[in-house]
């Protein structure tokens, strides 16, 4: 079931449950307010009954004999003046004696044996049946055993209640149709942009490519609702996935061309051992030598392209608090056992949060950098603190126009292609300080050599 058919659904559940509470409210009300009115009505009926028995009893007037002509006036009034109502059945009985209106006898109460066991002036109410019909009776015992009951029917009232009932279920089932159609609308509208997000999922899975499908998720990823935050998230997705499709080829690409240089003077250094049987001793020495250095460099090449291809970093990514200083000296000390140039340590403490392995794999690939176009003999410099790592060195430095690339995977410039190297050391660099949050720079160093550097944020103070 598609998500629009379950909001419509939705929709028309909550109006169908809103609408019925409604309605079960309103029948409640109205009903018991019918039921209120016509107890009023008993109560009065009864009053004004009563009312026509005392006025019975005053146009008797007094004889000395006060009971007796109480009980005469009682007397004739139910002998000589019929009760008639046209809107309910008046009966009032004392002892054997009894009139009414109309033809119908109306019940002792529920409960009772007889009207003499009915309490005095208490209004006594009930739901009777009298030929299959409904009424409300109420009785009541004045002095003097006169006992008054009214009645009156409810069929009315219980067919408002029928036609309450059969309205309201019109209504909701109205409101229920009109809200899921309501809902069907906005979920259609709502959910165009997932669907359409969907389609350019389909169409990445299908094609392998995100490119032509970025230009679709623009207009909703400049929304500023969750869809608008999904969308700039899928499209930041899709931005990744194709900027790692781009790298992929890219490194296979630049990686051939690296790989075909080593590999060319290789072959021919081997083809020369073939045909040179009779090489002399440096001659053949220097071409095991060539050797042996090419094929340190396809080492190098490869572990740096298996690291970069890879992208291990983030997954390995276990950041500490790490003092630059400590790394800074511990690759220096390494470089000076190394090579025969000084290194110059200018550092102080600076605390940071990252991989110690990482951050000291950047140092050295700064350093060795510089090593590798330094003249021999002249010094590198190596300044840190305040989270950042500057290495300077006394070679040629880095034109202007390749400062911007100096950080691509396998960017050389025009005066360092003839220079051993993959080409990878400074990206790498890059990478891992990317992964710290930092930055990279490469700039000219005071000596007019290279000036080759991160800067990462400085862990927070405890």
């Amino acid at each position: 079931m598609s998500l629009r058919s379950r909001l419509a659904i939705l929709f028309g559940l909550v109006a169908l449950v809103t609408s019925a509470m409604v309605g079960a409210f309103t029948f409640r009300t109205t009903t018991t307010e019918l039921s209120d009115s016509i107890d009023r009505f008993l109560t009065e009926r009864v009053a004004d009954t009563a009312e026509d028995l005392r006025d019975d009893d005053d146009d008797e007037g007094p004889s000395g004999n006060g009971d007796r002509d109480r009980t005469r006036g009682q007397t004739r009034f139910f002998e000589g003046r019929p009760v008639a109502d046209d809107d309910a059945i008046i009966q009032v009985t004392r002892g054997s004696n009894s009139v009414r209106s109309g033809t119908i006898e109306l019940p002792v109460p529920d409960g009772f044996d007889s009207f003499d066991d009915l309490p005095e002036t208490s209004l006594i109410f009930e739901d009777i049946e009298i030929d299959d019909e409904p009424y409300r009776l109420v009785s009541r015992t004045y002095v003097g055993g006169a006992v008054i009951q009214v009645a009156r029917s409810t069929v009315e009232v219980e067919a408002v209640g029928r036609a309450l009932v059969g309205r309201f279920a019109l209504i909701s089932t109205f409101v229920a149709l009109v809200a899921a159609a309501l809902g069907w609308l906005i979920a259609s509208r709502t959910t165009a942009p997932l669907r359409r997000l969907t389609a350019v999922a389909s169409g990445v899975a299908a094609t392998s490519t995100g490119g032509s499908e970025l230009s679709v998720a623009d207009g909703d990823a400049a929304r500023e609702d969750e869809i608008g935050k999904l969308a700039a998230g899928f499209k930041s997705m899709l931005q990744r996935l194709e900027d790692s499709r781009e790298q992929q080829h890219r490194l296979i690409h630049d990686a051939g061309h690296e790989l075909r240089t080593p590999l060319t003077s290789l072959r021919m250094n081997v083809e020369m051992l073939e045909r040179g049987v009779d090489l002399e001793g440096d001659q053949r020495e220097e071409i095991l030598t060539a050797i042996r250095s090419e094929l340190v460099e396809l080492g190098d090449l490869f572990d740096e392209m298996i690291d970069l291809a890879t992208d291990q970093r983030d997954v390995d990514f276990r950041p500490v608090p790490v003092d630059l200083d400590d790394v800074v000296r511990s690759v220096a000390a390494r470089w000076d056992r190394r090579s025969d140039r000084p290194i110059r340590v200018d550092s102080a403490s600076s605390v940071v949060t990252g991989d110690p392995a990482m951050l000291e794999r950047a140092v050295n690939n700064l350093v060795s950098n510089a090593d590798k176009f330094s003249p021999v003999g002249t010094p590198i410099e190596i300044v840190a603190g305040g989270g950042s790592v500057s290495v300077r060195d006394a070679g040629p430095g880095i034109p202007v126009e390749d400062r911007a690339r100096v950080f691509d995977r396998f960017h050389r410039s025009v005066t360092t292609q003839s220079m051993p190297g993959s080409g990878l050391g400074l990206s790498i660099v890059s990478q891992i300080v990317e992964v710290h949050g930092g930055t990279v720079w490469a700039s000219e160093s005071p000596s007019g050599g290279a000036d080759v550097g991160f800067k990462i944020p400085m862990a927070p103070a405890d």
